[in-house]
């Protein structure tokens, strides 16, 4: 069976195709994990943040929130992701034997 030149060209497209998606997806699944631990060890190293509430007449209440165990939920999850990103490109880059 001939390939003509037109196969070719939509084999190609096909394979173009499959790349972009496969690139952006390795590049969601790196970036979400990895923007998660910053921002976990961000919100872990911050502790608490104020909360200005103003009661008029140059009078405050504020109100400490803690944030640290947002950014303990938050740091886990981005390990957790990185890892099974590690763990899935392992696994698809070993070339099986036949």
């Amino acid at each position: 069976m001939e390939a003509t030149q037109g196969d070719a060209a939509t084999v190609s497209a096909e394979e173009a195709q499959r790349t972009i998606i496969r690139r952006w997806s390795w590049t969601v699944a790196v970036g979400l994990p990895l923007i998660a631990t910053i921002v976990g060890i961000a919100l872990t190293s911050t502790g608490t943040i104020e909360q200005w509430n103003s009661l008029g007449d140059d009078a405050y209440d504020v109100v400490m929130l803690a944030v640290w165990p947002a950014g303990l939920v938050l740091l886990s999850v981005g390990l957790l992701g990185l890892t099974a990103t590690v763990l899935t490109a392992a696994v698809l880059t070993t070339k099986r034997s036949s």
